[in-house]
């Protein structure tokens, strides 16, 4: 009898099934406990991609079809003002031991309700702490007085602002490096929960160092164990403390108790870019999850400054779990969404406050940055700096050597950005930020140019690719307008845009083999394939989150990347691209080896070659070139990735098989797609006179049939069988005529026609005939290539007139592309459109123009229709919606085939503009004007707006008048008043004077209001 398993597969998070019609995405509630889960309210953080939760937007939440409340608040915003990170308050009912239930997130229209009043909402409650230590006298602190006033000041930091919960930060400086952070949450039911920091992070000061101390909190009577902290310099510790056992996050409760997972759409979450595409058909070994759930069990894990499985000395190699693309523990949480792995990764995000890279600059007010210090290096050797002063050198203070720390740029682990992520703590987001000022500070300044933030010049290619990761996930998550965002932002476009200017250099130096990344490697003449792998990595994140220059120089990259597996006819053998070691330039000199069998020949001579085997290459290595050729295959629809990385993994590589990536999922990226393959024939047909034509066949070039075609043109001819082909590749039929033949008449000539090409049988459409002898050449375009994953650039600051389309698609091997033009000039090329207009779904497509006033055409360009034969298999273009400046021209067109279509429309003159500020509400109007014209005013929030104003386009004849509105509206609830002033009649419907508000849109927006107004009197309008 076999034996069964040792060990099982962790079944991962089933594709979610949204029970709400128009379900943009699900998440799941799930009591992991043995106990029941009171009900409360649930916080995580959600991401959005672009267009899915459009700027104002409301959301709705429904559980098994009933509303529950909900609040968002929006972290970060995609280019076209639409959410991207929002951190989600969602009501939640009561759960049973081991239940779990089903919430979906639909749009919803509507104001948002008010927000709780959180000063109010402190009243009633006490936060104490009290700190002590050897020499020093007790310091207390009164937190919800300091952040009372913090409010009444407006020096608080806002987190969240809504009906279910409100989050402000208030600081504490004190004495040295030392200050407390505390982030408090106001929840609906009066519960109050405080996130709390103990830093000694204070970089730049006069005075700092270690500090012993006893920390008690106390929170409304109640008295938290005392924490006992010897805390070095940098290191900052983290602790939470509520009144409520019903309201937060991931993990509220115990697990011997009632215990909150919250299980995400991850498949969702890969869709929008902001991690990596992970195989979640692998799922992960329980040995895993349950080796997790023990450390986290084991005694000492709670303690503070815990390190929680991060390697403390990052220089050290080898097999290690907190290392790679993200740890080993942040890849098991999104692939299973497993409360053990969730538990377990939070705790590493603890690590990463006790990790002693924490520098704050407090007299700027963010972290220690270049701008404020440009030759300033944390290694000992940049000296000792002067508090304040911009030219220092180094730091004030130095980290002292008993935290026990040794940090690294080159083994860092990615410790906070997918908890981040999952939860939207800020005090993870504060670790991923001290984490990614740290990699700047502590760049020698030669190397990273000064202020100019380079992380990848002559760095470790691997130190280069985790610090500029840390870099970019620091940049994508901050808060859209924070200071942080902005540095971050700088920072990661500078090394990009270094990177692509170094192309032409490196590719004339690199030769056929161009592709790597050069940098510092231990043995001359050297290249670990595997750090150009973990590189790529950061290359392949950075364009999924929408790095134009990323994408460019990952497609530099794939020459050498993919190229390794593929030039065995040139003398680079296939399993070597995934050695430890390739021979990549003349030890001495330095000069690269420009060939492939340059490379080849000086890697086998060097014994570092696998040959027909895998000698070299026993470690992760084939796992990372895997990860890679499937990122490339995926971002850039290079076939020639996908095909190499079928036949490495038909080679079967050390440690990829199911079984390994379960038991280390790091790298357990999901494979490129399989090529769509069809029959492929052509119909040939004959004029046989004296003679049936002969024929010749190629297929890409390559010669499939050589024969004499003897059925008739007349009878319809034969087919030809080309084999079967990939739908995703473009490919050339080409057929040759060889032997014409003409006696003069239309009755004594020999042809040849290609009646047609099919594939499975059904017709492309194509045909030719061959009157002489010469050949005709028929091509089939292959699937359209992905959408480079670049956003469209942000409004200009003089934006013009906006043109807000909405687009859908019948996708059929591949995706819609469209052209937009406005009087037959192009707006925008190539779009592809994605929306699926079967499942309901729109895709907005916002373009801005300078029109005149007058007539105007808009067309829509459908470029590449495909047809294969049924309406399962057919290719299609949507317009759903157009709307111009605001206005709904209520018109919509389906292209089922490839050609324009068009929508004229009139514009008026530029609007006449009232007030200033970002934001702009646009006002249609039109009159009834007997006697005169209206007259009305415009009041915002109950505040009137310029002086009185008048319409005097006919409403009668469909003409419109527009008014803009310009002010600071943001988010949150305002209203907008029109108010009549000189109603008057004679009597009849042609003797009246009245007012009519027929649109109105915001920042673009088409808000879909309108009222009439036939008395003197208010309209009044939420937004």
């Amino acid at each position: 009898m076999a034996s069964s398993p040792a060990q099982v597969i962790f079944n991962i998070t089933p594709t979610h099934s949204p029970q709400t019609p128009h379900s943009i995405v699900s998440f799941f509630y799930q009591n992991a406990g043995v106990a029941q889960l009171a009900s409360g309210l649930s916080v995580l953080g959600q991401v959005f991609a672009a267009g899915e939760l459009p700027r104002h937007a409301q959301l709705t939440a429904a559980i098994a079809g009933v509303t529950v409340a909900v609040q968002m608040d929006i972290k970060t915003t995609h280019p076209d003002g639409s959410a991207n990170m929002v951190l989600l308050t969602v009501e939640r009912p009561a759960l049973a031991a081991g239940a779990s239930l089903q919430v979906d997130l639909a749009l919803g229209s509507g104001p948002a309700p008010a927000a709780l009043d959180l000063r109010a909402g402190l009243h009633g409650h006490h936060l104490a702490a009290t700190l002590t230590g050897p020499g020093l006298a007790p310091q207390h602190f009164d937190v919800l007085a300091a952040l009372d006033h913090a409010l009444a000041a407006g020096t608080a930091s806002i987190w969240q602002s809504g009906p279910l919960a409100s989050q402000a930060r208030v600081a504490i400086d004190l004495p040295g490096s030392a200050r407390l952070v505390f982030d408090v949450t106001l929840f609906r039911d009066g519960a109050l929960s405080v996130e709390a920091q103990f830093n000694n992070d204070g970089a730049m000061e006069a005075t700092g160092g270690r500090v012993v101390r006893q920390i008690a909190v106390t929170l409304d009577g109640v008295a938290a164990p005392a924490v006992s902290l010897d805390q070095g310099q940098y290191q900052n510790w983290h602790g939470s403390f509520s009144t409520s056992t019903r309201d937060g996050g991931q993990g509220l409760g115990s697990a011997a108790g009632g215990w909150l997972n919250i299980r995400q759409d991850v498949a969702h979450l890969e869709a929008t870019g902001a991690v990596a595409h992970y195989d979640l058909t692998h799922g992960v070994n329980t040995s895993l999850l349950d080796g997790f759930a023990a450390a986290a069990a084991a005694p000492g894990w709670n303690a503070p400054l815990g390190t929680h499985g991060v390697a403390t000395f990052m220089p050290g190699t080898g097999g290690r779990a907190d290392i790679g693309f993200t740890t080993a523990a942040n890849t098991a949480w999104l692939m299973t969404q497993d409360a053990r792995a969730a538990n377990y990764a939070i705790g590493q995000a603890e690590a990463a406050s006790a990790a002693p890279w924490h520098l704050w600059d407090a007299q700027h007010g963010t972290w220690l940055g270049t701008n404020a210090y440009p030759s300033l290096w944390t290694d000992a050797r940049g000296g000792v700096g002067r508090p304040g002063a911009a030219g220092s050198t180094g730091l004030t203070q130095q980290p002292d050597a008993a935290t026990g720390w040794t940090l690294d740029t080159a083994h860092q682990p990615d410790l906070s950005y997918v908890p981040y992520l999952m939860t939207g703590a800020r005090w993870m987001l504060d670790n991923l930020q001290a984490q990614a000022s740290w990699n700047l500070m502590s760049q020698w300044p030669a190397m990273r140019g000064e202020a100019q933030d380079l992380v990848v010049q002559d760095n470790q290619v691997r130190g280069a690719a985790w610090s500029l990761r840390q870099i970019d996930e620091a940049a994508w998550a901050s808060p859209t307008g924070s200071a942080e965002k902005a540095a971050f932002t700088e920072a990661s476009a500078a090394n990009w845009a270094w990177l692509v200017s170094k192309i032409p250099e490196w590719t004339a130096q690199q030769g056929e083999a161009h592709g790597w990344l050069p940098g510092a490697y231990g043995t001359p003449g050297a290249l670990p394939p595997w750090q150009q792998d973990y590189f790529a990595s950061t290359a392949i994140a950075a364009a999924r989150h929408g790095n134009a220059d990323a994408l460019t120089f990952l497609n530099w990259e794939a020459n050498f990347l993919v190229g390794r597996f593929t030039h065995t006819k040139q003398g680079m053998p296939a399993h070597d691209g995934a050695a430890y070691l390739l021979a990549i330039a003349d030890p001495a000199t330095g000069t690269p080896y420009a060939t492939w069998a340059s490379i080849g020949a000086h890697t086998a001579a060097l014994g570092w070659s696998n040959g027909a085997g895998w000698g070299q290459s026993q470690g992760d290595y084939p796992q990372l070139a895997l990860a890679t050729l499937a990122g490339i295959a995926e971002l850039t629809a290079s076939q020639a990735a996908a095909r190499a990385y079928r036949a490495l993994l038909a080679d079967a590589p050390p440690f990829t098989a199911t079984s390994d990536f379960t038991r280390d999922p790091t790298f357990s990226l999901i494979p490129p797609a399989s090529p769509t393959m069809a029959a492929l024939s052509v119909v040939l047909g004959a004029d046989s006179w004296q003679g049936h034509p002969d024929a010749v066949i190629l297929l890409d070039g390559r010669e499939v049939f050589h024969g004499l075609i003897a059925a008739s043109h007349a009878s319809g001819g034969i087919a030809i069988e080309l084999g079967q082909v990939s739908l995703a590749e473009p490919h050339a039929v080409t057929v040759r005529f060889l032997n014409d033949a003409w006696g003069g008449t239309a009755a004594t000539d020999r042809n040849l026609h290609v009646e047609d090409l099919r594939l499975d049988q059904v017709s492309t459409g194509q045909h030719a005939d061959l009157f002489a002898t010469g050949e005709v050449t028929l091509r089939l375009p292959g699937a359209a290539p992905p959408a480079l994953p670049v956003p469209a650039p942000p409004p200009p600051a003089v934006p013009g007139v906006l043109i807000h389309l909405g687009l859908s698609e019948d996708a059929w091997a591949g995706h819609a592309h469209a052209t937009i033009l406005l009087d037959g000039v192009v707006l925008a090329a190539n779009r592809e459109i994605t929306a699926s207009h079967a499942a309901g779904k729109v895709q907005y497509l916002d373009l801005r123009a300078e029109m005149t006033a007058g007539a105007h055409t808009l067309t829509v360009r459908f470029l590449d229709d495909a047809w294969g034969g049924n309406a399962a298999a057919d290719r299609n273009l949507y317009v759903d919606s157009v709307a111009i400046g605001g206005v709904d021209l209520h018109q919509s067109a389906a292209l089922l085939w490839s050609r324009d279509t068009s929508f004229s429309f009139t514009q008026q003159g530029a609007a006449p503009v009232i007030g200033s500020g970002p934001d702009s509400l646009t006002l249609g109007l039109s009159a009834d004007s007997w006697g005169g014209n209206p007259h009305f005013l415009i009041l915002v929030d109950g505040r009137q707006m310029g002086g009185v104003q008048s319409a005097s386009a006919s409403h009668a004849a469909g003409q419109h008048d527009f008014l803009e509105i310009h002010g600071s509206f943001g988010t949150g609830q305002h209203q907008l008043t029109v108010r009549f002033l000189d109603d008057a009649w004679g009597g009849t419907a042609a003797q009246d004077r009245n007012l009519h508000v027929d649109s109105l849109s915001l920042n673009g927006v088409d808000l879909h209001r309108h009222a009439s107004l036939l008395a003197s009197g208010d309209a009044v309008f939420a937004f």
